[in-house]
């Protein structure tokens, strides 16, 4: 469950909840040249870091005040520079000053130079800089260049710019460098900054724009399925932006595994808060030639899982999903860590000896490590994969009958009578009548069967099932314990699916199971 405020809380509690929102952003750009990129200047403060400009991570500069006219406000907002590191995330700070128009000597102007290991070919539509929120400053005019070795493919020169983020539209194809000049700063005897470069253009998207929004949230407890988490998000295309015969449209630009954000809202106290919905990769969209809206569909990181395992078979489970995870090559977190967690455990937990994994997915490898260590896998909102054991914390939320449109349905499963190990090599025993329930997993060791059997007997003896539609608060995951009241009974219930659907308000759909 995500963290919001008190007065979110209290807003669910309204007949009418203040006014909602959902924003999703579209990084439409190459993102294995993203991955590739990295960034150099050719000279810059020794607080500065301009090898951190091509990295997907947004920053949070500090505003430190320096030996520039007008730097030393006495309001309160700048911090002095600290005499050791670290400095904070500045970005690029330039160490010349601009003249008093503001613009640098032009053999001497400020330059950052994004190079690539190799020559991409797919076509971007431009880049995406962010220059210095921190100071509120930004360059009048500027230069992008994009390379193929030596030869210039495209140029573009930028002037009267009055933005923070600045994006500039050039086809930039089959390039394997590109330089940012800056030409003129808005301040006299100010150095050049730069937080951010996304090699791409970021569109955003807020509920004027969407026609249709989805947002669905599954994880099996026993790690007997792949987790899911995917949107779907219909815009409108009255203008003919995304038509596939459009040659000046954004459609040529779109590609399989191209991020997208999203996040949610609510108006309370004069603002809005936010919790972020997920980080998802594009992997499918339609955009009909004579059609008014154009449709796009996101999901986990799963996609980027789907190549035949090659790692490891033996050792512990620790190495094997850590080879699986390191074989996918996802890319990193917005702070450059690992885009995975596997708890401890699976380091004392070996595999059965002789196990061919090569018929396997990615994906399914780290599955069959967490089944067998008795974890469930899934991804946060943050697009963090974890492998942990189930949480038995309960959360605040209550599905009751001023938030449910219906009262639950609620069904009961078989009645469980064994648990059957890869084929008879562990039978657990649980009833004299009812279901034997088979468990295939290759990395079940023989010593490990009677703890994995008696951990799935014990999910599959809690047989009652329950769903419902109710009025969402987004801040709900799958695997959040919530409380659920109807008029006969109140119940813990394992969410194990939940489903949103965005039309200006929210509205939801949940499934899960009581006593577990």
């Amino acid at each position: 469950m995500q963290e919001v405020s008190q007065a979110w809380k209290d807003a669910q509690e309204q007949t009418l909840v203040p006014e909602s929102y959902v924003e999703v952003i579209l990084n439409v750009g190459d993102p294995d040249s993203q991955a590739d990129a990295t960034s150099s200047s050719n000279g810059e403060e020794y607080f500065s870091d301009a090898s951190s400009l091509a990295e997907e991570a947004k920053k949070n500069p500090p505003k430190y005040a320096m030996l520039e006219r007008n730097m030393w406000g006495l309001d309160g907002s700048i911090s002095i520079l600290p005499s050791n590191p670290p400095y904070g995330e500045n970005g690029y700070i330039g160490n010349v000053l601009s003249s008093a128009d503001g613009s640098y000597d032009s053999g001497n102007l400020p330059t950052i130079t994004i190079s690539f290991s190799q020559v991409f070919t797919a076509i971007i539509p431009g880049i995406t800089i962010t220059w210095a929120s921190a100071y509120d400053e930004w360059p009048e005019s500027f230069r992008v260049t994009a390379y193929n070795g030596s030869a210039q493919v495209v140029q573009q020169t930028v002037t009267d710019n009055a933005s923070i983020t600045s994006v500039v539209y050039m086809d930039v194809q089959n390039y394997n460098r590109i330089t940012v000049e800056v030409l003129k700063w808005r301040l006299p005897f100010r150095r050049a900054r730069i937080e951010n470069i996304l090699i791409g253009v970021e569109r955003t998207y807020t509920k004027s724009d969407l026609m249709s929004y989805s947002h669905t949230m599954f994880v099996d407890p026993m790690s007997a399925e792949l987790p899911k988490a995917e949107i779907t998000f219909e815009i409108k295309n009255l203008n003919g932006e995304y038509n596939p015969d459009n040659p000046q449209g954004v459609e040529q630009y779109l590609m399989e595994r191209q991020e997208i954000t999203a996040r949610y809202g609510y108006r309370l106290n004069g603002t809005t808060e936010w919790i972020s919905a997920g980080r998802f990769f594009m992997s499918e969209w339609e955009t009909p030639q004579n059609g008014i809206t154009a449709t796009f569909t996101a999901r986990d990181a799963i996609e980027f899982m789907s190549d035949l395992y090659t790692g490891t078979s033996s050792g512990t489970l620790m190495a094997i999903a850590t080879a699986a995870f390191e074989q996918a090559g996802l890319p990193t977190m917005p702070d450059g860590t690992n885009r995975w967690t596997i708890d401890s455990s699976l380091s004392s937990i070996t595999a059965a000896s002789g196990v061919d994994l090569s018929e396997n997915s990615i994906a399914e490898v780290i599955q069959l490590c967490a089944h067998a260590a008795c974890c469930v896998v899934y991804q946060d909102r943050a697009g963090l994969f974890h492998v942990e054991p189930l949480s038995d914390r309960t959360t605040d939320y209550e599905i009751n009958r001023f938030n449910s449109y219906s009262n639950s349905e609620i069904s009961l499963t078989k009645q469980l009578k064994a648990v059957d190990i890869n084929n008879g090599t562990y039978i657990l025993t649980v009833g004299t009548v009812g279901e034997t329930q088979q468990v295939s997993n290759p990395l079940i060791s023989t010593p490990r069967a009677p703890t994995v059997a008696q951990w799935i007997a014990n999910y599959l003896q809690n047989r009652k099932e329950l769903s419902g539609d109710f009025r969402a608060d987004p801040r709900l995951d799958a695997l959040d314990r919530v409380t659920n009241i109807n008029q006969f009974a109140e119940s813990v219930v394992l969410v194990t699916e939940i489903n949103y659907t965005y039309n200006g308000a929210f509205r939801g759909s949940y499934e899960g199971r009581s006593g577990v």
